[in-house]
């Protein structure tokens, strides 16, 4: 099996890698939010309210992608509103597919706030989404300088480098992770497919077994830890991990039923 295969499920857009980073992020959201609506008169409530039509307008496609920068200039438009709906219409484009059209406003969000690591994010998964992996990788690199413990950077940072075969460079990048996000089965995982790619398979399987400690009904762990055997010739450890999965995708039909 390719790493590209066993990675294309590692859609992390809102995995639990990054999970406590939003968390906090949202409460400090909710805290600047709560007194920017203190500080906001009447008049610039409207003012927001009516850019925020116009960027509704704008994702139903009623209007052109200039008129922005005509509502900007026409209105005192605060960064803060603005850099939400670049946010916004960039996610409409993204969860269509448009990743291209995504990219183009993700881009202005990172010019507009250079110092907002999630903007660098943003746009390193819309690039990642696209396989453009290398300037996706210069994204979460930049992540990485403005936030050196982020946890989601060093995880697709660390993907993209399996996808490429550069496992020394995955290897560096989850030594960093692993302390980080210890309970994390996934990261094992790719340390496992890691491991493999520098033909370490004991390392690989030992790493492995603790993804299925972690996370024992996930079907791929068991999976793989029996193809690792095979490569060391053990083929009695190989069976018992291929009959665990012929019996979690039992237990999985029986549930779907």
């Amino acid at each position: 099996m390719s790493h590209d295969t066993l990675l294309e499920d590692q859609d992390i857009m809102e995995n639990d890698v990054d999970q406590n980073e939003k968390s906090k992020k949202r409460k400090k959201m909710g805290k600047e939010n709560n007194e920017d609506s203190k500080l906001q008169s009447s008049d610039q409530i409207t003012l927001s309210y009516m850019y925020y039509l116009h960027s509704f307008l704008l994702l139903c496609g009623r209007l052109l992608t200039k008129s922005i920068e005509w509502y900007n200039s026409l209105f005192e438009i605060s960064p803060r509103d603005r850099s939400k709906i670049l946010r916004n219409i960039s996610t409409h484009y993204a969860n269509k597919g448009l990743h291209d059209q995504a990219i183009s406003y993700l881009k202005e969000w990172t010019k507009l706030e250079p110092s907002n690591p999630d903007a660098f994010y943003q746009l390193g998964i819309a690039l990642m989404a696209s396989e453009n992996y290398k300037s996706a990788m210069g994204m979460f690199n930049k992540v990485i300088k403005l936030v050196p413990n982020h946890k989601g950077a060093y995880f697709r940072k660390s993907n993209i480098q399996i996808r490429l075969k550069d496992f020394n460079g995955a290897k560096e990048s989850l030594d960093v992770l692993v302390p980080l996000a210890s309970d994390n089965a996934k990261i094992y995982y790719m340390l496992g497919l890691t491991y493999e790619g520098l033909k370490e398979i004991d390392k690989a399987i030992e790493v492995m077994q603790k993804a299925i400690e972690l996370d024992p009904d996930e079907i791929r762990y068991h999976q793989h830890l029996g193809f690792l055997n095979v490569r060391k010739d053990d083929h009695k450890s190989a069976a018992q991990y291929f009959t665990k999965v012929m019996e979690l995708e039992r237990e999985r039909d029986e549930d779907m039923l």
